[in-house]
């Protein structure tokens, strides 16, 4: 039978380093066999208390909506005033949004953060269900709770010559890494999506402080015709990279493993997944490495080595 128990935790940490309680709900599956020992219950707990100290630097924040854009088709911007997530978000780090106070949908949803200036913080999102949708309905003074800053960031770089690859909207950490990479390295971009109106924010990219910028679609219908990939071993060659950032979906990534594994670059990923928590409880975020080991894209990740991750085979 499976269970679903909901920890009622107090755990969070103030600005003056004293303990301060903050509650918030950690959703995870007890999974109940005829051999489980009466301990297991314990252990069990006993490990989400532990994943939970471990995320201590997250608050569950009530936000207020500044603006919420329409860009083009189901792409939006989110500016939310978010003292906390704004002043302790690092480039890579996500946060998790719910709409409303009600239960459907249940979950927050996982976003990656697009920028912060404090207090606050901005997100682009694509409206792809529910969730979604109810955050695309939210208007300015509209309140939405989020929780962060979760996952890991990108590595601090100094001195190197990068090459970023955003796809969809795998642009919006991708976005943030470049505000933060710009002032110490040589940044260079590679942006693609499936047509025109899926590739946005071009005009925001042209303001950060990059040595070139390749754009491509799928469809040809802006840019130049084709995927991020089509040209990549080219440009790492020309432009002599050391370091490759990579965000988009997993077909992406596949085809990226693909073309440049083991050509010398160290490389770098953000995954997307399907959470139920943002902090390593619920399991749901599962990615099999080439240990034959799983490992949690919120908790362990959302970054991770290309090489470290099990690609399907092109």
């Amino acid at each position: 039978m499976v269970t679903y128990i909901f920890l009622d935790s107090f755990w969070k940490r103030n600005h003056s380093k004293h303990w301060k309680m903050t509650r918030y709900f950690a959703l995870f599956r007890v999974l109940h066999t005829n051999n489980r020992k009466e301990g297991s219950l314990f252990r069990l707990l006993f490990t989400s208390a532990h994943i939970i100290w471990d995320n201590i630097s997250m608050k569950d924040e009530t936000c207020i909506v500044m603006e919420n854009k329409h860009i083009t088709k189901k792409f939006y911007m989110l500016k939310i005033k978010a003292p906390y997530i704004s002043e302790n978000a690092k480039p890579g780090n996500f946060v998790m949004l719910k709409a409303s106070s009600g239960i459907d949908p249940l979950l927050k949803r996982p976003f990656g953060v697009f920028n912060t200036k404090y207090p606050f913080a901005w997100i682009y999102y694509e409206v792809v269900g529910k969730g979604t949708a109810a955050i695309a309905n939210l208007r300015t003074d509209d309140n939405v709770r989020a929780l962060g800053p979760l996952g890991n960031r990108f590595p601090p770089l100094t001195g190197k010559n990068i090459l970023m690859v955003a796809g969809g909207r795998g642009i919006a950490p991708i976005h943030y890494a470049i505000s933060d990479y710009a002032p110490a390295n040589n940044v260079y971009l590679i942006y693609g999506a499936r047509s025109a109106g899926d590739l946005n924010l071009v005009a925001e990219l042209k303001k950060l402080d990059m040595k070139k910028m390749f754009l491509y679609t799928d469809d040809g219908s802006a840019y130049q015709k084709g995927f991020v990939t089509t040209d990549i071993r080219r440009i790492i060659a020309e432009h002599h990279i050391d370091v490759t950032v990579s965000c988009g979906p997993d077909a992406m990534f596949e085809s990226l493993a693909h073309e440049i594994g083991g050509i010398g670059t160290e490389n770098w990923v953000s995954l997307e997944a399907l959470m139920g928590c943002g902090f390593g409880i619920c399991y749901s975020c599962a990615v099999k490495t080439t240990a034959d080991e799983y490992k949690k894209v919120c908790s362990d990740g959302p970054v991770f080595r290309m090489e470290e991750i099990a690609w399907q085979k092109q």
